[in-house]
């Protein structure tokens, strides 16, 4: 996903932990639902890991998309060329 500085967000174990991330790569916030109390520590705390990865991964700019935008806009440019008489 492009992402044009904006928060990121990641969640694991349907939603019982949410964890936001800034487009800089520093987690902003964590949300642990109450209903966590039913869950073993290990699994909590994969979880965790989980949606902060998660949001990472939505908060921080793909490094290849501007050469993929490049790279499609060069292939446009070229078969446009193609298609003209």
């Amino acid at each position: 996903m492009l992402n044009n500085h904006r928060e990121g967000r990641g969640e694991a174990l349907g939603g019982l932990v949410t964890v936001t991330a800034s487009p800089d790569g520093r987690i902003t916030g964590v949300r642990l639902d109450p209903g966590l109390r039913f869950v073993h520590v290990d699994q909590m705390a994969a979880a965790v890991l989980t949606a902060a990865n998660a949001a990472l991964d939505d908060a921080l700019p793909d490094p290849h998309a501007d050469e993929m935008a490049r790279f499609t806009g060069a292939l446009t440019e070229a078969l446009n060329h193609l298609g003209r008489p």
